[in-house]
């Protein structure tokens, strides 16, 4: 019974541990198929770069649902998954959308060619110090 039990909470340990991963594995997911979607004007080769290569994912807080200075996974922000144009020398591609932290409910509304001067440092989950 004892043993029954054990793997009951290890299959739940991971089934929610992983479920953090999954949605950011659908997000960019959803991401690439937008801008390959939206963005007919990309070469056979830059249509590759994005399927095949993990982006960069900027973030900004909308709105914080919790005390002020905290994080929390019900914060609404702005992700944006970033590639370098592959054609274009300091040019990027970034498919933005908004979501609650945890992008379970993330979706794509906008993609654009921008340049930028100086790329953000990406967030990192257990850098709590990188706000």
């Amino acid at each position: 019974m004892k043993l029954l039990k054990l793997l009951l909470v290890i299959s739940l340990v991971l089934l929610f541990g992983c479920s953090s991963q999954y949605y950011n594995s659908r997000a960019v997911n959803r991401a690439r198929a937008y801008a390959i979607e939206k963005m007919p004007e990309l070469s056979e080769s830059a249509r590759h770069f994005i399927k095949y290569t993990p982006p960069r994912m900027l973030e900004s807080l909308v709105l914080a649902r919790e005390a002020p200075g905290t994080t929390s996974k019900k914060d609404v922000i702005q992700m944006c998954m970033v590639w370098p144009h592959p054609e274009q020398e300091g040019m990027y591609i970034v498919v933005s959308g908004v979501s609650e932290r945890r992008l379970d409910d993330w979706f794509p509304n906008r993609v654009l060619v921008k340049r930028f001067d100086e790329l953000p440092p990406e967030k990192k989950k257990d850098d709590k110090d990188n706000k």
